[in-house]
C-alpha cells in the first residue's frame, strides 16, 4: 500500500507508554486525505513530546481495526512550524521559549522575517546577530531546533530500549549528535545521565553486536563498579581487589589480564586515580584533595590575627548570659572560645546536649566583643552568616537565633541556573556557621570551601552519631577524625523537656547501652512488636488513634528503610493518603509514575533542581494544580515559596506521608513511626536506628521486629570508604606538603608501582580466586 501524508493538529493524547514511546493520538484533519472523509482520527505509531499548538506532517497508512475502525499508523513524523506572522509571535511568546515574551517575539519576527525557522535550521549562527540577551538566544535556539531533533532520535532510539526521559537528557547535552555517540560506544554514556547504567549499555551494545570482551565494555563495567560504590554506598574509593571482584561479577568475565590492561587504560585517560591498593574516580579524588587545598588555604588566611584576650572573652560571655538569662557551664564557654579564637572548628553534639544554645552565645558574643550594632546584622552583606544543607533546617536556624539563616544552595546563589563554579557568590564577613553538616555531601562542601574568602571565623556544627551525606563522602566525621581543626564534642543533656526520655534514648543507642531501654514504654515512647506483613494495619491504627487524640496529619511522619514490600514506602503512602487527604468527589488529580497527587499531599523532593530552587530531601504540599492541558501543573509550597513544577519536574517528586530515615535528616517531626524488620537487613546500623529515633520531637512509635533493632544496635555504621581525612592530615602537616602536592607526578614516576599487571594479580596482592571462592576442582 502506498505511503499516505496526514497534515493536522493534536487534539488529545489518548494513550502512551513512555518506556516505548508509543502514543495514540486524537488529531484534527487540516488536509484531507484520500479514501477518508471525516475530520479527525486516530493515530498511533512511535512519538515523542508532542505539541498542541502547532501542526504536524505525519506519514504512514490508514489500517482498519476490529475495534475501534479506522486509523493512521504513522511510520515517521514531522513538525510543522507556524508560518503566518501572529501565529509565529504566539509561538515564540509562549513557555516554550523561556525568557522570550510577547515584544522580544515581534522583535525576532521583524528582524528574520516569517521564514525564521528555516533560516535558524539552516543556520544557526543567524541567532547571534539578533538583539537578545544570551540567555534568549539559547533558547530559541534549544527550542526550535529540539522540536525536530529530538523527535527523531527518540523514535530512532525506541530499537534500543532507551526511554525518553534518559534520551531527553541525553539530547540536551549532545544534541544532533546523540544517536551516533550511543552507537559508537554506548558504555562511554554510563553516568552521563541518572537511569542511564551498565545494564542499558550492555542491552544496547548486544544489539550493535559487541563482543563480551570488548575493550569499550570491559571500562565501562570498571566503571559502573566505582560509580554504584560511590553513588549507592558514599565511598570515595575502593580496594583494588574489590574493585576487580566485583567487576568480574557485572562482566560475568574472570580473565584478569583483560582486566588488568582495561584498568592501565583508564589510568592513562585520566578516568581514574590509582594510589596505594585503592582506587578512585579522578574527579573524587580530585575533589577531596581540593577540600584540602582550600581548608589549609582559608586556616593560613587567618593566622595572621590575634586571638581575643581571654579576659576580654570572659567579660563578653558574661555580658551574654545575663542577656538571655542563662548560665554556661564550662564545656559551652570553651566551645564559644574556640569558634572565636581559630579561623575553623567544629561543634558536635547530639540532642539536647545544647549545639544551638552554644550557635547563640558564639554569635551574641562576637557582636559584644566586636560591637556590633544590631541593624547591621540586618543589612544585604551581614557580617553573620548562617546556613544549612535542607530549607528546613535553614528555617529553624532563624527561629532559634533570630538571624536569616538559608540554605547552603542559596548562600552560595546555585538557584538559578547549573551549579556552575564561577557564578557563585564568595562569602565574606565575620563568621559563618553551618549547621546539620553530617548532611553535606563532597560536592557541595567542594564549593561551599571553594567559595570562602574573607571570613574570620567558620563553625561546622552537627552531630557526627547520624547517618551520612545521601551523596558520595564522610565530610563532617572526616574534618572531625582528621585532628586539624580544634573540635568540642558535647555530651552533657541539657535539655529536659518533655521529650528528655527520647533524648535520653538516643544517647543510650550510642553508648550501646540501650539494651534494656528500648523496648520499654514511657511517656514519650513506645515499642510495638509486629511482622512485616502486619506493619501497615499497625501504622493505621496507630495513625488513626493519633488523629482522634488531636494530632494534625502534617504531626506524623512514618519512616522506614526500604521503598517495595507491604511495608514499603511507596504502599504505605498509598495507605496513609487515603487517610490524611482521602479523595473528594471530583477533585482534580495528577498521576506520575504510578503516583496519584491530590491537592494538600504532603510531597517530597528526590533530586536537585536548580532551574526551581528546590533539593533533594525537601518536603512541601500540594496547593494547586492546573490540569487545562495534557502537561498537567502542580503548585507545591517548600517552606514558605510556591514553586509550578511541570510534567518534567514531576519524575523528582513523591508523596511524603511515608520517607526513608535517610531523607528525614535536617527535619523533625511531633510524632514519628519508625518501622524496622529483618528485610531491611542490609542497612539495620546504629547509625541509621539513632538517626530515624531523633527525628522525633516528642513522640515515637517504634514497630516491626525486635530482631531488627536489636540487630541495628550491634551492627556499628558510617564505615564508607573516604580518603579526605589522610588528605587533611597530609597537607595540614608541613613535613609532607612537598608530597602532597606532587602525590600524582609521583605516581607516574613511579608507573612500575601502579601498573596493574598479570604478574601483580597473581601477587599476594591480589586474590586470583577473586569471585571463584565456591569453585571446586569437581566442577572443572
Amino acid at each position: 500500500m502506498a505511503e499516505l501524508q496526514l497534515i493536522g493538529m493534536v487534539e488529545g493524547i489518548i494513550y502512551e507508554n513512555n518506556e516505548e514511546l508509543f502514543k495514540i493520538l486524537d488529531v484534527h484533519i487540516i488536509r484531507k486525505i484520500a479514501g477518508y472523509d471525516h475530520d479527525s482520527i486516530r493515530v498511533m505509531g512511535n512519538f515523542g513530546e508532542m505539541d498542541l499548538s502547532i501542526r504536524y506532517k505525519f506519514v504512514g497508512e490508514i489500517i482498519e481495526h476490529s475495534k475501534f475502525g479506522m486509523q493512521f499508523k504513522a511510520k515517521s513524523y514531522q513538525a510543522i512550524m507556524p508560518a503566518e506572522y501572529n501565529a509565529i509571535v504566539d509561538y515564540l511568546a509562549s513557555d516554550k521559549f523561556a525568557g522570550i515574551g510577547k515584544k522580544t517575539a515581534e522583535k525576532i519576527v521583524s528582524q528574520l522575517g516569517e521564514d525564521l525557522f528555516t533560516k535558524i535550521k539552516d543556520n544557526n549562527k543567524v541567532v547571534e546577530d539578533l538583539k537578545l540577551t544570551d540567555k534568549q538566544r539559547q533558547s530559541l535556539l534549544n527550542g526550535i531546533l529540539h522540536m525536530d531533533q529530538l523527535g527523531e532520535i527518540l523514535t530512532q532510539a525506541v530499537q534500543y530500549g532507551i526511554n525518553k526521559s534518559i534520551i531527553t537528557d541525553l539530547y540536551n547535552k549532545y544534541k544532533g549528535e546523540t544517536l551516533s555517540k550511543i552507537e559508537e560506544d554506548p558504555y562511554a554514556l554510563i553516568a552521563e545521565t541518572r537511569g542511564y547504567g551498565f545494564k542499558i549499555a550492555d542491552s544496547i551494545a548486544n544489539k550493535l553486536g559487541f563482543k563480551a570482551d570488548d575493550s569499550r565494555r570491559l571500562k565501562g563495567a570498571l566503571m559502573q563498579v566505582l560509580l554504584d560504590s560511590a553513588l549507592k554506598d558514599g565511598n570515595t574509593y575502593l580496594l583494588m581487589d574489590k574493585w576487580l571482584e566485583n567487576t568480574s561479577e557485572l562482566l560475568y568475565i574472570d580473565d584478569f589480564d583483560l582486566l588488568a590492561n582495561e584498568v592501565n587504560n583508564l589510568k592513562k585517560d585520566n578516568k581514574v586515580v590509582i594510589f596505594d591498593d585503592k582506587v578512585s574516580l579522578t574527579n573524587m579524588y580530585t575533589i577531596e584533595k581540593d577540600i584540602a587545598n582550600d581548608l589549609k588555604r582559608i586556616s593560613d588566611s587567618n593566622k595572621k590575627d590575634i586571638p581575643y584576650l581571654d579576659d576580654d572573652l570572659n567579660s563578653a560571655i558574661k555580658h551574654v548570659e545575663q542577656k538571655f538569662d542563662i548560665s554556661y557551664d564550662d564545656t559551652q564557654k570553651k566551645a564559644i572560645k574556640t569558634a572565636l579564637n581559630n579561623s575553623i572548628s567544629i561543634l558536635t553534639g547530639g540532642p539536647g546536649t545544647g549545639k544551638t544554645t552554644i550557635i547563640r552565645g558564639i554569635l551574641a558574643t562576637l557582636q559584644e566583643i566586636e560591637k556590633i550594632p544590631n541593624d547591621v546584622l540586618y543589612t544585604d552583606d551581614p557580617p553573620f552568616l548562617l546556613a544549612a544543607p535542607t530549607g528546613r533546617a535553614a528555617k529553624r536556624m532563624s527561629e532559634l537565633t533570630g538571624i536569616d539563616a538559608k540554605t547552603i544552595h542559596r548562600l552560595l546563589g546555585l538557584g538559578i541556573s547549573d551549579l556552575n563554579q564561577e557564578n557563585m557568590n564568595e562569602l565574606n564577613g565575620e563568621i559563618l556557621i553551618i549547621d546539620e553538616m553530617s548532611m553535606v555531601d563532597m560536592f557541595l562542601f567542594k564549593n561551599l570551601v571553594s567559595s570562602i574568602f574573607q571570613l574570620k571565623h567558620i563553625v561546622f556544627v552537627g552531630d557526627k552519631d547520624q547517618l551520612p551525606s545521601v551523596g558520595p563522602g564522610n565530610i563532617f566525621s572526616d574534618l572531625i577524625a582528621s585532628s586539624a581543626f580544634p573540635t568540642t564534642k558535647l555530651s552533657m543533656i541539657h535539655r529536659q523537656s518533655d521529650d528528655s526520655s527520647i533524648v535520653d534514648l538516643a544517647h543510650k543507642i550510642n553508648q550501646n547501652n540501650a539494651q534494656a531501654n528500648i523496648f520499654t514504654k514511657t511517656p514519650n515512647y513506645s515499642f510495638i512488636s509486629c511482622k512485616p506483613n502486619s506493619i501497615a494495619d499497625a501504622i493505621e491504627k496507630i495513625v488513626d488513634i493519633a488523629l482522634e487524640k488531636g494530632f494534625c496529619a502534617d504531626d506524623i511522619q512514618v519512616l522506614t528503610a526500604m521503598y517495595n514490600g507491604v511495608s514499603g514506602i511507596n504502599s504505605l503512602n498509598d495507605l496513609l493518603q487515603n487517610i490524611m487527604n482521602p479523595a473528594k468527589i471530583d477533585s482534580k488529580k495528577v498521576e506520575v509514575h504510578n503516583e496519584f497527587f491530590r491537592i494538600g499531599d504532603r510531597v517530597l523532593q528526590l533530586q536537585n533542581n536548580p532551574e526551581k530552587e528546590i533539593y533533594n530531601g525537601q518536603i512541601g504540599k500540594v496547593v494547586g494544580i492546573d490540569d487545562s492541558q495534557k502537561s498537567a501543573k502542580l503548585i507545591v509550597r517548600f517552606d514558605d515559596r510556591e514553586v509550578m513544577l511541570t510534567s518534567n519536574d514531576l519524575s523528582d517528586l513523591t508523596r511524603a506521608y511515608a520517607i526513608t530515615i535517610h531523607k528525614s535528616q535536617g527535619s523533625e517531626f511531633p510524632l514519628v513511626i519508625l518501622a524496622l524488620t529483618m528485610q531491611n537487613y542490609i542497612m539495620l546500623k546504629k547509625n541509621l536506628l539513632y538517626t530515624g529515633i531523633t527525628r522525633a520531637q516528642q513522640n515515637l512509635v517504634m514497630i516491626g521486629e525486635e530482631q531488627a533493632y536489636q540487630m541495628a544496635l550491634k551492627t556499628e555504621g558510617n564505615d564508607r570508604q573516604t580518603d579526605l581525612c589522610s588528605k587533611i592530615q597530609c597537607i595540614f602537616n608541613k613535613n609532607d606538603i612537598e608530597l602532597q602536592e606532587n602525590e600524582i607526578d609521583n605516581a607516574d614516576n613511579h608507573s612500575e608501582n601502579y601498573i596493574l599487571t598479570p604478574d601483580l594479580i597473581y601477587s599476594n596482592k591480589i586474590d586470583p580466586m577473586i569471585g571463584m571462592e565456591d569453585v571446586r576442582l569437581s566442577d572443572i
